[in-house]
C-alpha cells in the first residue's frame, strides 16, 4: 500500500465508510427493509461517537461507549443488539477490505433467552370470532399461521401451481425457499393478493402494515391491552404445530426456511403434553391419521404416503 493511499484511509470517516458499506450491500440484493434497518443504526451510531470520526480511530472503547449510551437511554436490549450486530457486521466488512488494520470487539447485551410466544387454538379462535373482523383478515391471518411464512414473503414470492417460490435475494437467509400449499391456502394467498392489489387503497408495504396493526387491535381486545402478541407470533405458532405434527425438527426447519437446525431446535423445547393441551384439533387429527395407518379407515393412506403430510403445509 503506497504512502498516498494510507493518507487516504486515515481520513476516511466514519459515515463515508457507512455509506460505501450501505451502497455494496444494495448492489449485492439485500433486502430494502435491511438497508434501512442498517442505515438508521449506522446514523445512531455515527450521531453517539461523531459522525467526523476518522474511520482508523474506531476501537472497542469506542463501541462500549456506545453501547453504554444504548444502556443508559434505556434501550431495549433486544434493540440495542441488533444495533450492535449491524456495526460489527459493518466493521468486518472494513476490516476484509483492509480500511481498518484491526477489527474492534463488539461486546453484546446479555439478556435471557426467551421461549418463542405461540397462539393456542383457543386463543387464535377467538381472534377469528371477532365480529368487527372482516373475512379477508381472517383469511389472511389463516394463511399466516398455516405456513409459517414471514410478513412480506407472500408478496415477494410466485405461485406455481400449489408450490410458493421466494428466491434467495428476498429471503432473510439470502436462500431460495420453496413452499408446498394446502388447496385453502392456496386460495387464501390467491385473495389475499387479489384483495390488496384491487381492493385496499395504498401500496403494498401499507397493506402489510395494515395487516400486522389489524392483528394487534384484534388480539388486544381479546387479551388486553398490555398483550405480547404479535403478527410474528403466527410464524412461531406454525413451528409449534408442524413439531407437534411431525417430531421432525429438520422438516419444520426446512419449513421456516431457517439455515441452521439450531434456530429450529428452541421449538422443540415445549413440553409436548402442553402443546397438545393448547392444540387439542392437531391431536384429533394425529388420532384420524393414526387409524388410518393401523387400517381403520380405508382411504388409502398408507405410511408410505408420508411425504405428503411433510409437503403440504396445513389446512
Amino acid at each position: 500500500m503506497s504512502n498516498e493511499t494510507t493518507t487516504k484511509v486515515k481520513r476516511f470517516t466514519l459515515v463515508d465508510a457507512y455509506e460505501k458499506w450501505l451502497s455494496f450491500r444494495e448492489s449485492e440484493g439485500i433486502r430494502p427493509s435491511t438497508i434501512r434497518r442498517n442505515r438508521y443504526t449506522m446514523k445512531h451510531f455515527s450521531n453517539v461517537v461523531g459522525k467526523s470520526l476518522p474511520l482508523s480511530s474506531i476501537t472497542t472503547t469506542t463501541i462500549d461507549t456506545y453501547r453504554n449510551y444504548c444502556i443508559q437511554t434505556n434501550m431495549k436490549p433486544n434493540g440495542i443488539n441488533i444495533n450492535l450486530r449491524a456495526v460489527k457486521t459493518f466493521l468486518n466488512w472494513c476490516h476484509k477490505r483492509d480500511l481498518i488494520k484491526k477489527c474492534p470487539y463488539v461486546d453484546s447485551v446479555s439478556m435471557p433467552k426467551k421461549m418463542p410466544l405461540y397462539m393456542s387454538d383457543e386463543l387464535f379462535n377467538k381472534v377469528l370470532e371477532l365480529d368487527w373482523l372482516e373475512d379477508h383478515y381472517k383469511n389472511a391471518f389463516l394463511f399466516y399461521r398455516n405456513t409459517g411464512l414471514r410478513l412480506s414473503e407472500p408478496f415477494q414470492g410466485e405461485l406455481h401451481g400449489n408450490w410458493l417460490l421466494v428466491g434467495g435475494d428476498e429471503t432473510k437467509q439470502q436462500m431460495d425457499k420453496e413452499l408446498s400449499l394446502s388447496m385453502n391456502n392456496v386460495q387464501r394467498l390467491s385473495d389475499m393478493i387479489e384483495y390488496a392489489d384491487k381492493s385496499f387503497k395504498g401500496t403494498i408495504d401499507s397493506f402489510k402494515s395494515n395487516l400486522s396493526k389489524t392483528f394487534l387491535k384484534a388480539v388486544r381486545e381479546i387479551d388486553g391491552e398490555e398483550t405480547k402478541f404479535h403478527f410474528h407470533c403466527l410464524r412461531h405458532t406454525f413451528a409449534v404445530r408442524r413439531y407437534l405434527q411431525t417430531r421432525d425438527i429438520y422438516q419444520v426447519k426446512q419449513e421456516m426456511g431457517h439455515s441452521s437446525v439450531t434456530t429450529t431446535e428452541i421449538y422443540a423445547k415445549f413440553n409436548l403434553r402442553r402443546l397438545e393441551m393448547d392444540f387439542p384439533s392437531l391431536v384429533n387429527n394425529n388420532k384420524s391419521l393414526e387409524k388410518r395407518d393401523l387400517g381403520y379407515d380405508n382411504l388409502g393412506y398408507t405410511q408410505n404416503d408420508k411425504s405428503l403430510t411433510a409437503s403440504i403445509i396445513s389446512t
